[in-house]
């Protein structure tokens, strides 16, 4: 499957660093799924680098180490947490399209459990605020980004509170490719409900 021209053009602007910063944030985002763009990006960096070092250059003008250092370190340009944001990836309908494996080691569930599906309808329950969810969908809907805690419930059933940053790919035209959001577990509180207490989110 080739990649779209709009990623293609993208992944050029990434390269040679002339991305904003939202937009590069969002292109990363893009990354950590689509990784026939991952080979494009990794292709494009390798490319620039040796077209970097077969010309000859004045010292005072370049420092060729830490140019290709920069560049092949794009790709892994934030620094690691000790425990990784989980990622869920999904389309414009809202359809689970891929999950990290952080994000299955978060919930219980793994992509095949959950592709398709909506992942509100596996992973919430009675416990989960229904104002933060409506936020959510209205957010989802208006293509704005958004952030929120909420109570999930892991495949075991046991609740977890989770904070999710939703962010929405957009187009040139505005129109959304992908949503993705990050998760992250935040600490146990000490009202936590028993193993048992799900119930069907609405």
């Amino acid at each position: 499957m080739m990649l779209s021209e709009l990623l293609q053009d993208r992944a050029a602007l990434y390269v040679s660093g002339a991305l904003a910063a939202p937009e590069r944030e969002n292109f990363e985002l893009i990354l950590e799924f689509h990784q026939e763009l991952q080979s494009h990006v990794a292709a494009l960096l390798q490319v620039g680098t040796a077209v970097v070092m077969s010309h000859p250059t004045p010292a005072a003008a370049l420092p060729p180490a830490e140019l290709k250092t920069r560049l092949l370190g794009a790709l892994d340009a934030h620094p690691r947490q000790t425990e990784p944001d989980g990622v869920v990836v999904t389309d414009t309908g809202g359809l689970v399209q891929w999950v990290s494996p952080p994000f299955t080691a978060m919930c219980g569930y793994s992509l095949e459990e959950l592709k398709g599906r909506k992942p509100g309808h596996v992973l919430q329950g009675v416990e989960t605020d229904p104002a933060a969810v409506r936020r959510i969908r209205e957010s989802v809907r208006d293509r704005r980004p958004c952030r929120e805690t909420l109570v999930n419930y892991h495949k075991d059933g046991s609740r977890y509170r989770v904070d999710v940053a939703i962010t929405p790919i957009l187009d040139d035209e505005g129109l959304p490719l992908w949503f993705v959001a990050k998760e992250r577990k935040l600490p146990a509180d000490r009202s936590a409900s028993p193993v048992g207490a799900r119930g069907v989110a609405a």
